[in-house]
């Protein structure tokens, strides 16, 4: 298949959609900030408690993550002819000399993990609670715990099996071997959608996933075949993007499109706000028009495309994974520093100065090990391979 990409845009990817990405890998870090700092609990009143709770847990974003990842791979591998191997090689040097370097300094920050929970002055609140419990999984299995990090097949374990196997070390990584997982079968996926009977399979796959995924609940849902339907979505996505943009010209949306979209998001209860940013994030690359919600979603376009998101979005990966350790490190140099400091204090240092070295941190990987990794993986990337 040979699709036109939309009017600035390179040929290999959609730009609107870096752009997310990058909102996305900052909601996440800010949202750990905000939990690591004593504010995971609600200050909000009524019906504004559920908007905190979405914000500080930032579980849309990374299910948004999710969605854009089955449309960005469905479009990686309909735009390069490659073979099973040339494709999972490209995805080796993509994510592992990242992955491993901040797995190293997750690893080597959970041993400083301990001392701050014990001394921060909001050691009580729940958040804590949750984090000692990763704590105690990790050293009482450590050498488990690593070995099946390395592999980012932690996911694939049951709770009985590996306590924990997806929260401890490095957190954030929980969607990466979900994000493994993907790419181990997504050549095979992205024939299988093409045919009512693989559709079939995949659909029964995807359904009991979803319905005895229980025992992967460990103790996030790092199983691929319970979060298959948020891929699927994503797929689908790129299908319905692939036939709009066949052809010599692009033939857009009207605003009543992504309307229905952000409808159906609302009323379905089923991920809300992830199906609403994708709605919004898909919606501005596809919609052209006069009307309000198309001046809306050409708002939300240029936004996604200035240079500064741009740049976001081509360290989000990094940036995705660094934070946490980065955080740890500034929190234990902090409580060194004022032990007896407020929750609400440390979070105006965490967003003063933690933000910034995340930001620095994330920007020295993407230039000394990311784009090296995948600079060196392309070199096997030859045609027939």
């Amino acid at each position: 298949m040979a699709d036109k990409p939309l009017s600035g845009n390179s040929p290999a990817r959609v730009d609107e959609l870096d752009g997310l990405r990058g909102l996305l890998a900052l909601w996440v870090a800010l949202a750990h900030i905000l939990a690591w700092t004593g504010h995971w609990e609600n200050p909000l009143p009524g019906r504004l408690a559920g908007a905190w709770q979405v914000l500080v847990s930032a579980e849309p974003a990374v299910d948004t993550f999710i969605i854009l990842s089955g449309f960005a791979i469905s479009f990686l591998i309909h735009k390069r002819q490659q073979s099973y191997a040339g494709f999972m090689r490209g995805r080796v040097f993509r994510i592992y000399p990242v992955y491993l370097t901040c797995l190293a300094l997750g690893i080597a920050t959970s041993f400083m993990t301990p001392h701050l929970l014990d001394t921060a002055s909001w050691k009580n609140t729940i958040y804590f609670e949750w984090l000692r419990m990763f704590n105690g999984n990790e050293t009482s299995a450590f050498g488990s715990h690593v070995f099946w990090h390395a592999t980012l097949l932690n996911g694939l374990l049951t709770k009985d099996f590996l306590p924990g196997a997806n929260a401890t070390l490095l957190p954030p990584a929980w969607s990466i071997t979900l994000e493994w997982q993907y790419y181990l079968v997504a050549p095979f996926l992205a024939r299988g959608v093409r045919s009512g009977t693989g559709l079939l399979v995949v659909g029964l796959i995807a359904w009991l996933g979803h319905h005895y995924a229980a025992p992967w609940h460990n103790t996030q849902l790092s199983f691929f075949p319970a979060q298959l339907p948020l891929f699927l979505i994503g797929i689908g996505s790129y299908h319905f993007y692939a036939t709009l943009s066949q052809g010599a010209n692009f033939r857009p949306l009207t605003s009543i499109y992504a309307a229905v979209l952000l409808l159906a998001a609302a009323l379905c209860g089923w991920h809300p706000v992830a199906l609403a940013a994708w709605a919004l994030g898909f919606g501005c690359i596809l919609v052209r028009g006069d009307d309000p919600l198309s001046r809306l979603l050409t708002i939300i376009r240029k936004t996604l495309l200035h240079p500064w998101l741009q740049h976001l979005g081509k360290v989000s990966f990094p940036l995705y994974l660094i934070h946490w350790p980065v955080i740890i490190l500034l929190l234990t140099a902090l409580l060194k520093l004022r032990p007896g400091i407020s929750s609400h204090h440390a979070l105006i240092v965490m967003m003063g100065l933690g933000v910034p070295l995340i930001l620095i941190s994330a920007e020295i990987i993407h230039r000394l090990i990311e784009k090296p990794g995948m600079a060196f993986g392309k070199k096997f990337d030859r045609p027939g391979k």
